[in-house]
């Protein structure tokens, strides 16, 4: 499908440019405020421009298995996740984005979904979007 290859370029995209940012990285950047914090680099928002507008696309696709497919992706990127751990929760975040879609998968794929996400992050685990984003699943 080709939004699950565009999402996976644009993880690739994200990959690159964080490793990027670790290449010029100083020991003690961040600290105490002096030099540049990897939070404050511009791969972070673009990554989630991009994933917002990925998920506006999957919104508008007819194919509901090729909605969940996608929703299922988006999900397992963060577990596959090989660069720095602060960029881990960037993946969290943008999670988020697939609010657009759930509403519009059936209830079937939507339970099912739900039963998967919630083996995968245990409540314990689970972020406020991820409790936000199982609350639509289980609806």
């Amino acid at each position: 499908m080709e939004l699950i290859q565009d999402l996976d370029a644009v993880l690739q995209d994200y990959l690159a440019a964080v490793q990027e940012l670790q290449k010029g990285r100083k020991l003690f950047d961040g600290l105490l405020g002096v030099g540049s914090r990897p939070g404050d680099a511009p791969c972070h928002d673009e990554l989630d421009k991009k994933i917002a507008a990925l998920c506006a696309q999957a919104a508008e696709l007819e194919d509901a298995d090729g909605k969940a497919d996608f929703l299922e992706a988006l999900f397992q990127a963060e577990g596959s996740w090989t660069g720095p751990e602060y960029a881990r929760w960037m993946l969290v975040a943008v999670q988020r984005h697939a609010l657009a879609v759930i509403p519009s998968l059936p209830e079937e794929s939507r339970r099912a979904m739900a039963v998967r996400y919630e083996k995968k992050y245990p409540r314990r685990r689970r972020l406020p979007v991820q409790d936000q984003l199982l609350a639509a699943l289980k609806k």
